[in-house]
């Protein structure tokens, strides 16, 4: 009855636009929706069969469209409506709605109502007009999945979602409906727990939420401008960011707030925090936590804090919450029985991690023998010489039929992986992961090693494209830390190392070009030996926790040694660097019953994570977990310049870290 407006597009009173998730089967019009609001741009999976799909990171970005994978019967995993097992299938599937899972009243320490806070919208127009649509880009070859879907078919995709649109809402739900095209919304008329009433009224919150809301409110919190040995018990202050670095104890733990300083000095940077243990720093790779102005996090149960500490407990209450306005920090112990211990630690300490830092620069020009610089023919020659010779004895690699080193690295498990995705000539990016943490010490003490996913040349900017010096430089430097590091530095085969007339992008020939630079400026003998360095390399990773390749597990049934005899199945070599997931309208590329197979062919555990780069959903962000549904498969692109990730081992668990942009050649040179 009550409507508003979100950029010219009626909704129901009373719903944020952030809270909006849109859904529908194909051709119903969610793209043009979500386009019209200004919402995510990219389609989200959910699987309505995992446990707590509400939470997934892929409804971190609202308002989005997403596709559903419903249970069927006969079929143990759920399925999309655009995937084979359902387009094809000979007689319609029964949904069975009682493999849903769907989120619960809130309990008393967990106090949030995911019922309320999500809002999802139905598309369900017409199925003559949906079929229509469909049809015409079945003309236009958009979209693929299109060219075989009949009316009966479109009918039966509508009913399904209709019939999960009436679930929800019989669950309590917020579910409204377009029935149309260009219609306003509705809501369901069938008795249920939703009214308009109830959407008017704000949920009632729980006495926790409610007190938490009331300590967490730090605006009038008093301003703290020396802290020194400063204790809280159940308070909350505000420092400013002069008085940083602080060091903070919770009990037993201690860990330190810096203000994070870019080497460069004309570098400008948004301001933010980065949190860590300091005694993860001093002795093993360790994780931290950035906050950009209006970023909080509480320290406490929570995913976060393996990426601070890996010893703080699992199974405690959030402790202390820290938030950071830019010019701020506020500090607010939450549930902390020994109080929350806060002192300054000075000004001499905060240029520490940037010292560091400089530090570990130097360390790294002498460890590849000087400047970063292009080499000249012959020791650039000499080089690549020895680390084919190197590559030839690998210890890290089962021998294939061949007597060569197989397409498999199987790295020991107590190695800590640095895993790295495309950088397209970035070297300035690997030069500063490089620089940042402990990496290269630890694998100096062969207790790491750096896992590149391949695609390390090549311009991606479209006014770069034909610009291959750059890719000269990054690897010249990549095989000098290979020659440095044996076994410690890998590099998989990408779709990008190949001099192969298909390495083409926007019309410009990179292979060919590639090939032709390399010939002029180093001459016919190197040319050879960088295809010797293609035909060596590994294409696959795997080690405690992870599997990691360029592009994706291959569409057909592999086994072990299929992987380490790659060079005998050119097929498989070219679908791990050339593969995409399967998305709406790509139909043709891999999902989750080929990552599963690639496991079992590997013999790991379901849990283990894969970790591929090659074809990132957005050009915004440098990770993204679970990517298309596929529980722990994730994505890392380390090329943008602003900011990169890696995925690296910390407390057991595979998580990313994304570190910030600097021209570092540029300050290595003095310039």
């Amino acid at each position: 009855p009550d409507l508003q407006q979100i950029r010219d597009v009626s909704f129901a009173a009373g719903v944020g636009c952030r809270q909006l998730v849109v859904t529908g089967p194909p051709g119903c019009g969610k793209t043009t929706l979500i386009g019209a609001i200004g919402g995510w741009p990219e389609e989200g999976y959910l699987d309505l069969t995992e446990a707590r799909w509400w939470r997934s990171r892929i409804l971190t970005f609202r308002p989005r469209e997403v596709h559903l994978g419903f249970p069927f019967h006969g079929h143990e995993a759920a399925l999309a409506l655009f995937e084979k097992e359902t387009v094809s299938a000979p007689e319609p599937l029964r949904l069975e709605t009682a493999r849903i899972r769907l989120p619960g009243k809130p309990r008393r320490f967990n106090p949030v109502d995911w019922r309320q806070k999500l809002v999802f919208e139905f598309l369900l127009p017409p199925a003559e007009e949906v079929f229509q649509a469909r049809q015409e880009r079945s003309y236009r070859r958009t979209h693929p999945v299109d060219t075989e879907i009949s009316l009966e078919q479109t009918m039966g995709q509508l009913a399904t979602y209709a019939g999960v649109a009436r679930l929800f809402h019989q669950r309590g739900l917020r579910v409204y409906v377009r029935d149309g095209f260009g219609v306003l919304p509705k809501q369901l008329s069938e008795p249920g727990p939703v009214t308009a009433e109830s959407d008017k009224r704000r949920p009632k919150r729980s006495f926790l939420e409610r007190s938490l809301k009331r300590l967490t409110h730090a605006e009038d919190a008093p301003l703290i401008e020396s802290p020194d040995n400063l204790t809280l018990v159940g308070r909350r202050v505000r420092i400013p960011t002069a008085a940083l670095p602080l060091e903070i104890e919770l009990g037993p733990q201690t860990l330190q707030i810096h203000v994070e300083q870019p080497l460069f000095p004309d570098q400008q940077w948004p301001p933010s925090l980065v949190i860590f243990d300091p005694l993860d720093y001093q002795e093993r790779i360790s994780g931290f936590v950035r906050l950009e102005e209006g970023q909080r996090t509480r320290i406490g149960k929570g995913e976060e804090d393996r990426r601070i500490s890996q010893r703080l407990p699992s199974d405690i209450l959030p402790r202390l919450e820290i938030g950071f306005d830019g010019e701020q920090v506020s500090l607010i112990d939450l549930h902390s029985p020994t109080g929350t211990r806060v002192r300054s630690m000075g000004a001499e300490q905060s240029r520490r991690l940037v010292t560091d830092r400089e530090r570990r620069l130097l360390g790294l020009q002498q460890l590849i023998g000087g400047s970063l610089d292009m080499l000249e023919p012959e020791p650039a020659l000499a080089c690549l010489r020895e680390v084919n010779r190197n590559l030839a004895e690998d210890p890290y690699r089962p021998l294939a039929s061949d007597g060569l080193p197989g397409g498999l690295v199987e790295l020991p498990g107590d190695f800590a992986p640095v895993i790295i995705g495309d950088l397209h000539a970035n070297l300035d990016n690997l030069v500063k992961i490089l620089s940042e943490n402990r990496f290269v010490e630890e694998m100096q003490r062969e207790r790491a090693a750096v896992i590149l996913l391949g695609d390390a040349v090549h311009r991606e900017e479209e006014s770069q494209l034909a610009e291959m010096e750059s890719s000269v430089v990054m690897m010249d430097f990549i095989l000098r830390m290979m020659r440095a590091l044996p076994g410690r530095f890998i590099y998989l085969r990408g779709n990008h190392d190949s001099f192969s007339h298909e390495v083409t992008k926007e019309g410009v020939e990179q292979g060919r070009l590639w090939r032709s630079l390399l010939r002029d400026i180093r001459g016919r003998r190197y040319v050879e030996e960088m295809e010797r360095f293609y035909r060596l390399g590994p294409y696959i990773a795997i080690s405690k926790g992870f599997i990691a390749c360029h592009a994706g597990p291959p569409l057909e049934s592999v086994s072990r040694q299929t992987l380490v005899d790659i060079r005998s199945h050119t097929g498989v070599m070219h679908q791990l660097t050339w593969n995409r997931l399967k998305r709406p309208g790509k139909p043709a590329g891999y999902g989750k019953r080929d990552v599963a197979a690639l496991r079992k062919a590997l013999g790991v555990a379901k849990s283990e994570a894969l970790i591929v780069s090659h074809n990132p959903p957005s050009e915004e962000e440098t990770f993204w977990l679970d990517v298309g549904g596929i529980k722990d498969h994730h994505m890392v692109y380390s090329a943008h310049e602003d900011s990169f990730a890696v995925f690296t081992r910390i407390g057991g668990e595979m998580v990313p870290l994304e570190y910030r942009g600097e021209p570092l050649l540029r300050y290595l040179d003095g310039s």
